[in-house]
C-alpha cells in the first residue's frame, strides 16, 4: 500500500490472493489516488471493511472486484457515481445493510455479482430502458420484493441468478421478452402464480424454479421452442396436470427434474426422449400406471428417481443392466413389485456401478445379491419390504456405504462376527424388525442410529457414549433393554436426540443429562426409573422436548427447567411427583404440550405472581392429581392457541421439532459439514468419484434419512371416553383435561372462548353452577365430558348446535328439564345423561310430562237451577288453589326448587329489565350469583 502513491499512471491492478492487513479506510484512501485506474481486482486479500466512499474518485474504473473478503461492511451509495463501471464483483464479502438501488442503474454496468452475502438486503428497481446489464447474480442474499415488469428493459440480459433470496409475487409476463436469456435461476424463493411463457427466450439453456409456490398446468407447447434447453428444474412447487411429453423430446435436454409437485397421469414412452438425457427426477408426484419398459433403453441415464408416486406393476431388477451409466435409482414408495430373481444368477457383475439405490416398499423378499459387488454404493434403502432372516455380513464390508436403511422388515439376526470391523456408516436404521439379544454393532462415525422397535434385551455398554463422537440422533426405544442408563451418553457432545423410551431401564436419571446443552429431544418415558428429576439445568439449555412419562419419579418439578426457553413439549405424566402447579414455566412462550396427569400434584393452578405467556399451548393434561380451587380465568387467557378461529389454517401439519435449529441443507456435502468438519475430512474419499448432481438429488432424503417425526412426540390422552396414544400430533389439535381433581366453582367464561378446542374433560371434580350457554362458541368440539360434578339447571340448547360433537358425557350431575332436541345431541346413548334424576326426554326412557288442556264441557239444555252449585266455577277455583299449592309448597320445603325458582326468575328479570345485572358474592366459603341494579 505504501508504493501505491508512486503508481499514479497505473491502469490495471491485480492483487488477488495477496494478504493485505491494513484498515479499511487506509487501503481505500491509498487506492483513491490512482485516478487512471480502470481495473482493480483484489479478491481473497483478507481486506477488512469498511468500503470507503473515497473509492468513488476512481472515475475511470470499469472493473471492481473485491470478492471473497471479510469486510463486514455496508455498500456505500457513492459506488453509484462510478459512471464507467462495467463489472462489479462483491461476492462473499460478509456485506450487510441495504444495497443502493442506484448501482443497478449505472448505464455501463454489464456484470453485477453480489452473491453469498446473507446479511445484504435490498430490492430490484424499475430498470430504465437501454440498460447494459447482461449478468446479474444476487443469489444467497436477503433481497426481497417483486420481480419488476421493467426487467424486460434489460434487452442484453443473458444470465439471472436470484436463487435463495426472499423474492415473492408472480413472475411478470414481460420476462418472456428477454430474447438473449440463457440462464435463469429463481430457486428457493416465494414466487407464486403460474409459469409465464419463455417462448421468446429461444436461447435458454438452464431453467430452475425449484422450491417456490408456483401453480397451474403446463401447456403442451410451453417449452416446444426451447431447442437449446439442457436443464429444467421445477421441483418443490404445486404444478399439476399431465407433464407435457414435449419436455422429454427437447433435443439437448440432459436434466429433467420435477419432484414434489402434483403432476399426474401415466408416464409416456421414452422412445423419442432426448438422446442426451442423463437425469430424470419425477419423484413425489401422482403419476400412476406402469413404468414404460422403454425407460430401460435410454442408455444415457445416470439418475432415475420415481419415488413416492402411484406406479404399479412388476419390475425385473436385472433390466437395469442395460443402463451402463446409471448411478442412482429410486423406486421407493409406489405400489411396485421388484423381482430380484435374476435370469443369470451366475453373472452378478454386469450391473452398473450404483451410488444410490432406493427400493423401499417394493415387496422385496430378500436383499438383492448383485449388491455384494457394488463396492461404491453410498446409499441403500430397502425399508418396508418383506425381507426375512439374517442381515448378510458382506453389507458391512462396503467402505463407501454411508446410509443404510433396513427398517420395517422381518429380520431376526446378524450374520457373522463384527470383531475389528471398520465402517463409514453415517446413517443406520434397523428399526421395526425382530432383532434380539445384545447390540452387535455400533459404527464409530454414525450420525444417526435407530435400533428402535426390536427385541434387544441386553444391558447397554457402559462406554457407549465414548464410542459415538459424531452421533446426533440415537433411538433404542421400544425394546427390552435392561440395567441403568449409562452416564457416558453425556460424553456424546453432538447428541441432539436421545430416545430410550419403552424399555426396562432402572435406577436414577444421571445428573449430567441436565447439563447437556446439545440435547433437543430427551425421551426416557415408560421405563422403571426412580428418584428425582435432576435440578441443575443451565441457562444454555436447548431442550425442545422432555418426556419422562410412566416412570416411578418423585419429588418436585425442577425450577431450573425454566432455563429451557425453547421447550415445546413437557410430558411428566404417570409418575409420583408431589409438587404444586409449575407457574415458574409460564415464561416459556414456545410451550405447546404440557402433560402433568396422573401424579400427586396439589394446590391451585392459578399463577397470580407471574404473567403467563403460553400463547402456543394447545394440549394440556392435568388429570388425576389433587389440584383444587376454582379454575382461574386469568391463566386460561394466556392460552391463545386454543382461541384460534381460523380452522387451524395457521397451524397446519404435524408438530415437528427442529433438531438442527432451522438448518436447511442444500446438498449432501452441506449435511456432512453440519455434522463435523473432521468427520467430513475422514470420509471425503466417499464422495471423490460421485457426481455432485447425483448427491444433490439425495439431499432431502438424507436429511430425513430416519423418520424423525415418529421419534419425537407421542402422548397418551383420554379422548371420546377412550385412552389413546397420539403418535404424530397435529398442531391444530387442541385438548384440555382437568378431570379427577378437586376443582370447584363454575366453569369460567374464559374457557368458553376456546374456539379451537377439540376435546374438553372436566369430569370427576366438584364444579357447580349452570353449563354456560356460551358453550356454543366451542364450534370445533368433538369430545365433551362434564360427568360427576354438581352442575345444575337446564342443558343449554346451544349444545345441540355443536356439529362435530362425537362424544358427550353429562352423567351424574344435578341437571334438570328436557334434553334439548336436535339430531346431534339426541344421537347419544342414555348413559350420557344418567344420574340426573330431573332430566327427561330422548334418549332417556322417561319422557317429559306436558300439561294437556281439557276442552270446556258443552252446557246441557237441562241445566241446574240458579240455586244449585256451579261446579264449573268451583272446579276452576279449586284448580287454582291446588295449582298454587303445588307451586308454593316445594318452594317452602325443597332446597332444589328454591334454587331453580330463584335462578330462573332472576334470568327472566335480567332479560326483561336491562338496568339489572348479575354480580357474584362470596359468603360462608361459597360463591353466589345475585341480581343488582347497575351503577
Amino acid at each position: 500500500m505504501l508504493l501505491l502513491p508512486n503508481l499514479t499512471n497505473i491502469t490495471e491492478l491485480y492483487l488477488d490472493g495477496v494478504s493485505i492487513s491494513v484498515k479499511g479506510h487506509e487501503w481505500s484512501h491509498a487506492l483513491s489516488s490512482l485516478h487512471k485506474l480502470r481495473v482493480l481486482s483484489m479478491s481473497s486479500c483478507n481486506l477488512p471493511g469498511p468500503i470507503d466512499s473515497s473509492l468513488s474518485k476512481l472515475q475511470s474504473l470499469t472493473v471492481l472486484n473485491f470478492s471473497h473478503n471479510n469486510m463486514s461492511s455496508t455498500v456505500p451509495e457513492s459506488l453509484a457515481k462510478l459512471s464507467k463501471l462495467v463489472k462489479l464483483q462483491l461476492r462473499n464479502c460478509v456485506l450487510n445493510g441495504s444495497f443502493p438501488k442506484d448501482i443497478f442503474q449505472i448505464p455501463t454496468l454489464a456484470i453485477l455479482d453480489i452473491s453469498d452475502n446473507e446479511g445484504l438486503r435490498g430490492s430490484l428497481p424499475n430498470f430504465r430502458s437501454r440498460g447494459s446489464l447482461y449478468d446479474m447474480n444476487l443469489s444467497n442474499t436477503n433481497f426481497s420484493g417483486l420481480l419488476p415488469c421493467e426487467i424486460s428493459n434489460l434487452k442484453q440480459l443473458s444470465r439471472i441468478d436470484l436463487s435463495n433470496c426472499q423474492f415473492n409475487g408472480t413472475l411478470p409476463s414481460s420476462i418472456s421478452e428477454l430474447t438473449q436469456l440463457v440462464y435463469l435461476d429463481l430457486s428457493y424463493n416465494n414466487f407464486t402464480g403460474s409459469l409465464p411463457s419463455f417462448n421468446m427466450s429461444k436461447n435458454l439453456t438452464y431453467l430452475s424454479l425449484y422450491h417456490n409456490h408456483l401453480t397451474g398446468v403446463l401447456s403442451p407447447n410451453h417449452f416446444e421452442v426451447h431447442k437449446n434447453l439442457i436443464s429444467i428444474d421445477l421441483g418443490f412447487n404445486f404444478f399439476s396436470g399431465k407433464l407435457p411429453s414435449s419436455l422429454l423430446k427437447l433435443p439437448c435436454l440432459r436434466e429433467l427434474k420435477v419432484p414434489f409437485n402434483q403432476f399426474n397421469g401415466s408416464l409416456d414412452e421414452f422412445v423419442f426422449a432426448s438422446r442426451l438425457l442423463e437425469m430424470l427426477d419425477l419423484g413425489n408426484n401422482n403419476f400412476h400406471g406402469t413404468i414404460p419398459a422403454s425407460i430401460f433403453h435410454t442408455t444415457t441415464l445416470r439418475l432415475i428417481q420415481l419415488n413416492g408416486n402411484k406406479l404399479n406393476g412388476t419390475i425385473q431388477l436385472d433390466m437395469i443392466r442395460k443402463l451402463s451409466n446409471l448411478t442412482s435409482l429410486g423406486l421407493s414408495g409406489n405400489n411396485l413389485s421388484v423381482d430380484i430373481n435374476y435370469r443369470d444368477v451366475h453373472d452378478l457383475s454386469n450391473y452398473p456401478n450404483l451410488r444410490i439405490l432406493m427400493l423401499s416398499s417394493c415387496k422385496l423378499r430378500g436383499i438383492p445379491s448383485f449388491l455384494r459387488n457394488q463396492s461404491t454404493l453410498l446409499r441403500l434403502d430397502l425399508a418396508d419390504n418383506e425381507i426375512e432372516g439374517s442381515i448378510p455380513h458382506w453389507i458391512w464390508e462396503n467402505e463407501y456405504l454411508a446410509h443404510f436403511n433396513l427398517s420395517k422388515n422381518f429380520l431376526t439376526s446378524f450374520e457373522g462376527s463384527f470383531w475389528n470391523l471398520s465402517s463409514n456408516l453415517l446413517l443406520l436404521d434397523l428399526s421395526f424388525n425382530q432383532l434380539q439379544g445384545s447390540i452387535p454393532f455400533i459404527p464409530t462415525l454414525v450420525n444417526c442410529l435407530d435400533y428402535s422397535n426390536n427385541r434387544f434385551n441386553s444391558v447397554i455398554p457402559l462406554d457407549i457414549g465414548n464410542r459415538l463422537p459424531f452421533i446426533n440422533l440415537l433411538s433404542f426405544s421400544n425394546n427390552s433393554f435392561q440395567g441403568q442408563i449409562p452416564e457416558s451418553f453425556c460424553n456424546a457432545s453432538s447428541l441432539h436426540l436421545l430416545d430410550l423410551s419403552h424399555n426396562n431401564f432402572v435406577g436414577t436419571i444421571p445428573e449430567c443429562f441436565a447439563t447437556m446443552s446439545s440435547l433437543r429431544v430427551l425421551n426416557f418415558g415408560a421405563n422403571k426409573l426412580r428418584g428425582y428429576i435432576p435440578n441443575s439445568v443451565p441457562t444454555s439449555c436447548n431442550l425442545k422436548l422432555l418426556d419422562l412419562n410412566d416412570n416411578l419419579l418423585e419429588g418436585i418439578i425442577p425450577k431450573s427447567l425454566a432455563n429451557c426457553q425453547n421447550l415445546q413439549v413437557l410430558n411428566l405424566q404417570k409418575n409420583s411427583l408431589t409438587d404444586r402447579f409449575p407457574c415458574f414455566l409460564s415464561n416459556i412462550s414456545t410451550l405447546r404440550i404440557m402433560d402433568l396427569g396422573l401424579n400427586k400434584l396439589h394446590g391451585s393452578i392459578g399463577c397470580p405472581r407471574s404473567s403467563a405467556d403460553w400463547k402456543m399451548l394447545h394440549i394440556v393434561d392435568l388429570a388425576s392429581n389433587n389440584f383444587s380451587g376454582e379454575i382461574p380465568g386469568a391463566l386460561l387467557n394466556s392460552w391463545k392457541a386454543m382461541m384460534r378461529d381460523d380452522n387451524g389454517v395457521s397451524e397446519f401439519g404435524h408438530l415437528f421439532i427442529d433438531l438442527y435449529d432451522h438448518y436447511d441443507p442444500k446438498n449432501f456435502q452441506d449435511l456432512l459439514s453440519s455434522v463435523d468438519k473432521s468427520l467430513l475430512a475422514r470420509i471425503a474419499k466417499l464422495f471423490t468419484n460421485a457426481s455432485r448432481s447425483i448427491l444433490d438429488q439425495s439431499s432431502t432424503e438424507s436429511y430425513n434419512a430416519v423418520d424423525i417425526s415418529r421419534l419425537q412426540n407421542s402422548i397418551t390422552i383420554t379422548n371420546k371416553g377412550k385412552q389413546m396414544e397420539l403418535v404424530r400430533i397435529q398442531k391444530i389439535f387442541t385438548y384440555l383435561d382437568m378431570s379427577s381433581n378437586n376443582f370447584e366453582g363454575p366453569i369460567p367464561n374464559e374457557l368458553m372462548q376456546f374456539k379451537a378446542l377439540n376435546a374438553l374433560n372436566l369430569s370427576n371434580n366438584a364444579l357447580s353452577g349452570h353449563i354456560p350457554s356460551s358453550i356454543g362458541n366451542l364450534k370445533n368440539l368433538e369430545s365433551l365430558d362434564l360427568s360427576e360434578n354438581s352442575f345444575d339447571g337446564l342443558i343449554p340448547t346451544e349444545l345441540a348446535s355443536l356439529s362435530f360433537l362425537a362424544y358427550l358425557n353429562l352423567s351424574f350431575n344435578e341437571l334438570v328439564g328436557e334434553i334439548p332436541k336436535g339430531t346431534q345431541i339426541q344421537s347419544f346413548d342414555a348413559d350420557s345423561f344418567e344420574g340426573n334424576e330431573e332430566l327427561c326426554g330422548v334418549p332417556l326412557i322417561h319422557s317429559c310430562s306436558n300439561d294437556e288442556g281439557t276442552s270446556p264441557e258443552t252446557p246441557n239444555a237441562h241445566s241446574h237451577s240458579e240455586s244449585s252449585i256451579d261446579w264449573n266455577i268451583l272446579s276452576a277455583e279449586l284448580g287454582c288453589i291446588f295449582g298454587f299449592g303445588i307451586f308454593i309448597l316445594p318452594l317452602i320445603f325443597s332446597r332444589r326448587w328454591k334454587l331453580w325458582y330463584s335462578e330462573h326468575v332472576d334470568e327472566m328479570l335480567h332479560k326483561i329489565i336491562p338496568p339489572l345485572e348479575f354480580m357474584y358474592e362470596h359468603s360462608g366459603g361459597n360463591r353466589y350469583k345475585t341480581l343488582r341494579w347497575k351503577n
